[in-house]
């Protein structure tokens, strides 16, 4: 979610992958019913004529990077001007959950948004409290994410994420409270990373818990308690979102359940020992968690090993492996990349993660308790590889293309029988785009024709793309047919130019435009800020590498919008962009002519 990638071309050893059977690989990804036998040589997705009207919204605090130095950094106009990750309401019992938002500036702060007045107050500043929080590498890195406790409005507990380096230099473990005397540090103390079992884990994502006396009041008094704290080996996609299921009420065997996503550290893509991860059972990298952070809940469920949560393991629903000896019983489903985000759509009680690909693929995937959804074996609809003459590639980009082994089967240390993996119910290849932003179901009211719509972005191009959730539940979990999925056409006024009315606009050029608006300095060869990434193949690359066209035959102009979704409590649908510090809001839906595919359409 956070979330980014990491474009790496590795040398040394072939890794061979034994397929059994042959199959002919068909139904990857279309904007039509057409089939591909091979991957896509150009753009599928295009505007169907549906389009949005967005407007501005609010303009975040100005930040930076921290690169292991003082915090927090000073401001540089180079880079992206202020890394908005996420908003989120309060529970609407709430007392000021209409008033209010909560936004992850992901440099640090947590802040509040008043929805009135659109000012920004620091809520809890973690580069002040927190000696080693960390936000280098930049994409994933930083303050992650943020959730409330189904019992907030009594209790005045919410959870969030945030990444540290224990190895930086001069910094001690201890928090601190001298920015923040409101905040109650007596008794505090660390736990002891759970890190991966292979590989040296230089990183770590750390669930705080923490308990606001007065939930009316603008900055954080209260104490903090840490849940969790987990090790990944490279510096990439740590723990993302957190859910508690919100269908579930007092008394349910799922009430008080935390579901994490914790990404791969970049283990699955990396030849060598690190590889496995995903897929072994024994590590909490590249999985959904479920843990219950309130040990006093169901006090026969399984203790953790820190002694700070509990793991659901007695009653209806246990968590699957908590019977596996070797197994990590926090383990909800497995075998993920990058599930920076998961949504929960409440009328159809389905859990949606969008998970973050490699090189081929862009995941759209329905989480069900101990399903394996293929990486670091399976990429979209897709064999893959990491190493060796193919490495980096997926068989249907092969010449011949390689099937999906017939039976399609993966053999999981600790299970007695080969696994099926289960696929995407939406994909979209790298023609498209480099990384899936967050997504949601519409159910809110100021877009009714677009009811039952699942939202997502391109992180990188900023694309905004829907599909059908009826569509991915009826196609979900075959590896061959994915929901059919389009892109949305963007109306908007931009207060930079001289047009009174609304015109169609691509993302990336209104967050480029607000990007050297707010002072942003474009580097050589771009336009936006990289994100600390290059995209393979030149699609978004700066550096003299090709700038891309978009599907329509248009330059994008080098850089990355970084551009994420988020939902507020009453459903509507915001556009968090990065690049350029700034929150937008889908308005209405629009009349607007199909958008035809020429290099003039944009």
């Amino acid at each position: 979610m956070a979330s980014g990638r990491t474009y790496r071309r590795h040398r040394g050893g072939h890794r061979a992958i034994a397929f059994i059977g042959m199959m002919i690989l068909v139904g990857l990804l279309t904007s039509t019913p057409a089939a591909f036998a091979q991957y896509p040589t150009k753009p599928q997705i295009f505007k169907d004529g549906t389009a949005i009207l967005i407007q501005d919204y609010a303009s975040v605090p100005i930040s930076s990077l921290r690169l292991n130095g003082p915090y927090p950094a000073p401001i540089d106009y180079h880079g992206q001007l202020g890394k908005v990750n996420t908003l989120r309401s309060e529970p609407a019992n709430a007392p000021l959950s209409s008033t209010r938002l909560f936004v992850i500036g992901q440099n640090g702060i947590l802040y509040i948004l008043n929805i009135k007045t659109k000012e920004f107050t620091p809520y809890i500043d973690f580069g002040k409290i927190f000696p080693r929080f960390n936000t280098d590498p930049n994409l994933g890195m930083g303050l992650v994410s943020i959730e409330f406790d189904p019992g907030y409005a009594k209790n005045g507990k919410f959870y969030t994420v945030h990444t540290e380096n224990p190895r930086m230099p001069g910094a001690g473990d201890t928090p601190s409270n001298a920015s923040l005397p409101t905040l109650n540090l007596d008794g505090f103390t660390t736990t002891a990373a759970i890190n991966p079992p292979l590989g040296v884990a230089l990183y770590e994502s750390i669930i705080m818990e923490w308990t606001d006396t007065n939930i009316k009041d603008s900055t954080f008094e209260g104490t903090a308690r840490e849940v969790l704290r987990e090790g990944t080996n490279f510096p990439r996609h740590p723990m993302g979102t957190m859910l508690f299921n919100p269908l579930a009420r007092s008394g349910d065997s799922d009430y008080g359940n935390l579901y994490v996503c914790a990404g791969d550290g970049e283990a699955g893509e990396r030849p060598g020992i690190t590889h496995p991860i995903p897929q072994r059972l024994d590590a909490l990298q590249g999985k959904i968690l479920r843990i219950t952070p309130d040990i006093t809940l169901r006090p026969k469920d399984m203790l953790s090993s820190n002694g700070r949560y509990r793991i659901p393991s007695t009653g209806p629903d246990p968590n699957p492996f908590v019977t596996i000896s070797m197994a990590r019983p926090e383990v909800f489903a497995y075998g993920l990349r990058n599930p920076h985000e998961i949504s929960w759509d409440k009328v159809t009680n389905t859990l949606i993660a969008a998970d973050i690909g490699n090189h081929s693929w862009e995941e759209v995937n329905i989480i069900t308790k101990g399903s394996n959804y293929g990486w670091a074996e399976r990429e979209g609809p897709d064999v893959t590889y990491v190493n060796g003459p193919n490495g980096g590639r997926v068989g249907s980009q092969l010449t011949p293309p390689v099937p999906i082994p017939s039976p399609d089967t993966l053999v999981v240390e600790g299970l007695d029988k080969p696994v099926t993996p289960v696929y995407p119910v939406a994909a979209f290849s790298h023609q498209e785009g480099l990384a899936i932003g967050t997504g949601f179901v519409y159910r809110g009211k100021l877009m009714p024709q677009m009811e039952g719509k699942y939202f997502f972005s391109d992180i990188a191009t900023g694309r905004l793309f829907y599909t059908d959730l009826a569509e991915m539940l009826a196609d979900s979990k075959l590896p061959n047919k994915q929901a059919e999925i389009h892109e949305l056409q963007i109306m908007y006024k931009s207060p930079y130019g001289t047009s009174q009315d609304e015109e169609k606009r691509r993302m990336f050029d209104i967050v480029k435009d607000a990007f050297a608006h707010k002072g942003g300095i474009a580097v050589k060869n771009c336009v936006l800020p990289d994100g600390s990434s290059s995209a393979e193949g030149g699609l978004i690359a700066c550096g003299g590498r090709g700038h891309g066209l978009d599907p329509y035959g248009v330059e994008y102009g080098g850089g990355r919008a970084d551009v994420r979704l988020a939902m507020g409590g009453d459903g509507e649908i915001y556009i968090l962009s990065k690049a350029d510090g700034m929150i937008r809001k889908m308005i209405s839906v629009v009349s607007a002519p199909p958008a035809s595919k020429t290099a003039s359409a944009q």
